[in-house]
């Protein structure tokens, strides 16, 4: 009887719609769920904003410097700027770098590598990528998630602000920046966790 007592106190483990809204939801910290939704508003109104649009027939190249977490949870930011880069990828609007950069982000060292072929015996130096090739990025987007917290009685309550900001390399000027907030509350027991 006391296995039985002990397996009726918990759930099976399930599978849940990683693009839905189920999820555990905790006050403190910062989850999936809550920076997918915040990553994809923020993202969404970038796109739409028009600052990604050319006249000339080219789209813009991004490279994604990263995004700073400034909270006390422990996110992992390669994650947020990889959606970040299928998002932008999948509009059609502008094409991102992963030629590195250095300027930290999504960056693929192949691009730079692949060009120290040419001294290699194993390869076809006519196949080796030449240098004066790849192509710099026009603008860069970088971000921060922030947190902000309080207490009143047993009430608990998180604001996480994610905010991001595009920038044209060009003159070195924010050409627009966006803001997502996810706020969660939740009431402590009288008999404490």
């Amino acid at each position: 009887s006391a296995s039985l007592l002990l397996s009726s106190c918990g759930t099976d483990p399930h599978r849940i719609d990683p693009n839905g809204t189920e999820g555990l939801t905790t006050v403190y910290d910062i989850n999936d769920k809550d920076w997918q939704m915040a990553a994809e508003s923020c993202i969404n109104k970038m796109l739409n904003s028009g600052m990604l649009d050319r006249n000339d027939g080219r789209r813009t190249i991004l490279a994604i410097t990263g995004i700073t977490n400034k909270t006390s949870s422990h996110v992992d930011t390669a994650i947020l700027t990889n959606k970040i880069r299928e998002a932008v990828l999948q509009s059609g609007k502008a094409m991102t770098t992963t030629a590195w950069t250095g300027t930290g982000g999504s960056e693929d060292p192949a691009t730079r590598n692949v060009r120290n072929l040419a001294n290699d015996p194993l390869f076809d130096h006519r196949t080796v990528k030449e240098q004066g090739t790849a192509i710099a990025p026009d603008m860069s987007i970088a971000g921060e998630i922030t947190q902000v917290m309080a207490q009143q009685g047993r009430y608990d309550e998180s604001t996480f602000y994610f905010h991001i900001t595009l920038t044209d390399l060009k003159t070195g000027l924010a050409v627009w920046e966006g803001q997502s907030e996810v706020q969660k509350q939740g009431k402590r027991s009288v008999f404490g966790n």
